[in-house]
């Protein structure tokens, strides 16, 4: 706009501000009188306010100032609009485009319209389209928001990382909340606290202390779906000198270790690791990229159940590092020659055929390797 009484007004519209810029406006009169786009400046700001009968007489005053004024003619299809005559409407917006065939906002309040159902009221036509078109947000303002977005992207992320994985239990169904309740009250011994510490929870190596500190560090990684950690360090305490009494409280906790969530599963231990450590492993959780070799029938405590011979390759998914024996429900469906994604838990190392054993969690088939 080319007076800096309009342009102004004009700024102040676009931020919301309608009282300010009527206010604006009517105080500076003598320069309002004879200014065809301060008095459409005017009409917007009333439209904006609802004062439609004030609108409607500037929007004409200004027109009989400059009958090409493009804003007091937008100014005046919309009240018409809003006043329920389409036509009429409509009939400004091609004026407008009789004068300025690239006007964007009349040309694309003519496609609202035909697109406005037969029933819509006034009140439910919003007036800012209408009037200031679509709002557009310029290449500097763009390029502002993108360091914003990546600050707030790696937030969620390092918040998805970190936090999730300590308050997902929240998110557990009935009978896994059950047991985490339960969990809280499994104590290795009464009376740690203050400082008794029964004769019998001494050994060669480990302090009773010791043990009580490795039994709370496993609760803390169960609690934080570190399961692999807490299978690690429940297994290591029945592999050591501590007594039975205190070796039966370890598998009593480890009773209540559930499946870490596969979508944030990223403890997984690679296949050469749980091969050598397999006795630390046991009753941990892998996943693994893996081609079936083989499918038989097998027995497990009574129920027939399949049981696929595996393949496993390295993290990068190119070496064969070794075989593994899925147990598997006979529901899931599972091919020989397919290439997978297993996730699994693991039951042990079978020594005579050198294999993991694996009780399958989720099986996620990918493209065959070419």
């Amino acid at each position: 706009m080319k007076n800096n009484i309009s342009s102004n007004a004009y700024k102040l519209i676009k931020r919301k501000k309608y009282k300010k810029a009527k206010d604006y406006l009517l105080n500076n009169a003598s320069k309002l009188n004879h200014n065809a786009e301060a008095l459409s400046m005017l009409a917007f700001a009333n439209i904006f306010l609802k004062d439609f009968s004030a609108a409607e007489e500037v929007s004409r005053k200004a027109l009989r100032e400059d009958s090409f004024c493009i804003n007091a003619t937008l100014a005046k299809g919309y009240i018409s609009l809003y006043n329920g005559h389409r036509e009429n409407a409509l009939r400004e917006y091609f004026r407008i485009l009789d004068l300025s065939p690239d006007n964007k906002i009349a040309s694309d309040n003519i496609e609202r319209i035909r697109f406005l159902t037969n029933n819509a009221k006034g009140n439910e036509i919003k007036p800012r389209p209408y009037l200031l078109g679509k709002k557009e947000i310029s290449i500097f303002k763009f390029l502002a928001i993108i360091p914003i977005v990546f600050i707030l992207s790696l937030g969620s992320y390092l918040i998805i990382e970190r936090v999730y994985p300590m308050i997902k239990y929240v998110l557990l169904d009935r009978e896994q909340k059950e047991l985490r309740e339960k969990l809280e009250n499994v104590y290795l011994f009464e009376g740690l606290e203050e400082g008794r510490i029964p004769e019998s929870a001494k050994s060669p190596t480990y302090s009773p202390r010791e043990v009580a500190e490795m039994f709370d560090k496993a609760k803390k990684n169960m609690r934080s779906a570190s399961v692999n950690e807490a299978v690690m360090i429940i297994n290591g305490a029945l592999e050591s000198d501590i007594n039975e009494y205190l070796k039966e409280r370890f598998r009593v906790l480890k009773n209540f270790i559930i499946a870490p969530d596969y979508n944030i599963f990223k403890e997984s231990p690679d296949y050469l690791t749980v091969v050598q450590n397999h006795g630390l492993y046991e009753g941990g959780y892998i996943k693994w990229k893996a081609d079936v070799s083989g499918i038989s029938q097998t027995n497990i405590y009574g129920v027939q159940k399949n049981k696929a011979r595996l393949l496993i390759y390295d993290n990068n998914g190119k070496d064969i590092l070794g075989v593994a024996d899925l147990i598997f429900n006979q529901n899931i469906s599972l091919e020989n020659r397919s290439h997978i994604e297993v996730y699994a838990k693991i039951l042990g190392y079978d020594n005579s055929s050198r294999a993991v054993l694996l009780d399958t969690q989720i099986i996620k088939h990918l493209p065959n390797k070419k």
